[in-house]
């Protein structure tokens, strides 16, 4: 197992990305309150979404402003199917399905157009449906749906705090694992050639479309399990996870942390969700500090700040490789 490991490539980033999320998912019930559970579960959870929206913009380069779509879409699944008795693993299934297959709709679809007019179209079906189900009582109208508490899964009680806690963590790390082998197989490989010359790819003889829909209906399900476990951390589904808002933040977490970097979207996630919570509590314009934030970091580390130290060392290297002096160009110009 492990010779196949180290075969793979960054596969020391992988074993650290391991003892991390096992860290964490001791460390936090064991020293933190319930509110911090509470806190550190959503996060967990923005996190997975923020990995979903990344597999577009930052892997296949498909600029997609309407990923809440699928994340309200997996969030609503919940809604409907929580009170009919069905298990909840059954409940995510149905919920990634859901999802998955709305996006491939909308990419067979919206992709027949490109650039800033796909966008819109899919910021333009985020809309419709939050229109949809604000309007329909259905699905709770404005108020939602609320009471969805999880009480069991394979025997295992969920209502305690700290063991829904360590059941939305083991969610979490199979969808980003699932992410991880799909950007690191052959599939990912053909979306970053897509992303960087996709009229090269066409030339290949590859059907570039037919990836670009694949691609859509994996991040869309990976969104969809997001929005699932986030209705069960949260306990309810609002209209509010379907508003251009909650699709924008992924895009905002993914530049924090550097798009090009697979977990970039999981520092930018941290480092947001704990800055916002943080100075939500400090001062009421929050918003003008995490953008003057968000300003500084874009303006000083445009690879995010997983790209940092590349940066840096690039930095360095350039400082090393000093100009030519005038005495030497003096000296040419003799010789000539």
């Amino acid at each position: 197992m492990m010779e196949r490991l180290r075969a793979l490539p960054g596969w020391w980033r992988v074993v650290a990305a391991v003892v991390v999320l096992v860290a964490v998912m001791a460390i936090v019930p064991i020293f933190g309150s319930g509110a911090a559970v509470f806190f550190w579960g959503s996060v967990a959870v923005t996190a997975l979404y923020a990995m979903s929206v990344n597999l577009l913009i930052g892997v296949a380069g498909i600029p997609s402003f309407g990923q809440a779509a699928y994340f309200g879409i997996g969030a609503y699944a919940v809604g409907v199917l929580h009170h009919e008795g069905l298990p909840i693993l059954l409940v995510l299934l149905v919920a990634v399905l859901a999802a998955g297959l709305a996006a491939a709709v909308v990419a067979a679809l919206g992709l027949r157009a490109t650039g800033l007019a796909f966008s819109m179209l899919t910021l333009a079906f985020a809309q419709a449906l939050y229109t949809l189900v604000f309007q329909l009582d259905t699905f709770g109208g404005e108020n939602g749906i609320v009471g969805l508490l999880p009480e069991s899964v394979l025997g295992i009680d969920l209502t305690d705090g700290t063991s829904l806690w360590l059941f939305t963590m083991t969610m979490v790390a199979a969808g980003i694992g699932g992410l991880w082998i799909l950007q690191h197989s052959p599939f990912g490989r053909t979306l970053m050639m897509i992303r960087e010359d996709p009229a090269r790819t066409r030339a290949l003889g590859i059907q570039v479309r037919r990836y670009e829909i694949a691609a859509f209906a994996a991040a869309g399900a990976a969104a969809g399990l997001a929005g699932a476990l986030f209705a069960y951390v949260q306990g309810l589904v609002v209209p509010e996870y379907l508003f251009w808002t909650r699709s924008g933040e992924p895009i905002l977490m993914s530049i924090i942390g550097g798009m090009r970097h697979f977990f970039g979207p999981v520092v930018g996630s941290v480092i947001y969700r704990w800055s916002v919570d943080v100075l939500s509590d400090i001062t009421a314009a929050w918003v003008l500090w995490v953008g003057l934030a968000f300003l500084v970091i874009v303006l000083a580390a445009p690879g995010g700040l997983l790209g940092l130290p590349a940066q840096i060392r690039s930095w360095r290297s350039r400082r090393t490789i000093a100009p030519p002096s005038v005495t030497s160009v003096e000296s040419l110009g003799d010789e000539s």
